[in-house]
């Protein structure tokens, strides 16, 4: 998994930096930061209403006093068709409503306590992918600041070991290679974003 978010955000600055467009803009999910969670994300225009954006983010979390762990690390790529675009200042950094497909993969470590027994908790370490279709709108406050808000829809699969969550047994896998699907919404963003060049 963390070549693969390493690699993302890579080709995401690369093509910022160095790609022969006039708009980049670099953002953070607002809701992830206040909760402690890094994360960063990039935009740039390909067209008149095409855009990529790349994202990627770590949850760290870590309690001792019960072993409990919260743990992911995910990163997602999407195509963005923009109906209508404002070219906000002649920037070309395009504002307005978006449609467009997304592909997303992440690592993660999740255990928390159930019942206040640790003994009958589980935790779960594993993958997951994704992929769907993402609907948002982006706002333009000013030439430089503006506000993503997102939701995709589509379908996951996710596949884990079970452990206990505490006891002498907690390294030690009680299933192996468990998977699960879920059908839904499955991304979420409200997203500050900074245009680079304007």
């Amino acid at each position: 998994m963390k070549p693969v978010v390493r690699y993302i955000l890579l080709v995401s600055v690369l093509l910022c930096l160095f790609g022969g467009v006039r708009a980049q803009s670099v953002k953070v999910n607002i809701p992830l930061w206040l909760t402690g969670s890094p994360n960063i994300g990039f935009e740039y225009t390909l067209t008149r209403q095409l855009t990529v954006n790349a994202e990627g983010a770590w949850l760290p979390y870590m309690f001792k006093k019960n072993e409990e762990v919260f743990r992911v690390l995910m990163g997602a790529a999407e195509l963005r068709y923009y109906w209508n675009p404002q070219n906000f200042y002649t920037n070309d950094s395009w504002d307005g409503f978006y449609i467009g497909p997304y592909a997303m993969y992440g690592n993660f470590n999740i255990g928390l306590l159930k019942h206040n027994d640790p003994l009958r908790s589980h935790r779960r370490k594993g993958w997951g992918v994704s992929g769907g279709i993402t609907f948002g709108y982006k706002f333009a406050f000013n030439s430089r600041l503006g506000l993503d808000l997102n939701l995709g829809v589509g379908y996951a699969h996710f596949q884990y070991d079970k452990y206990k969550l505490g006891g002498e047994y907690v390294k030690f896998p009680l299933e192996l290679k468990k998977t699960k699907q879920w059908i839904g919404p499955t991304k979420f963003g409200v997203s500050l974003t900074y245009n680079i060049f304007r």
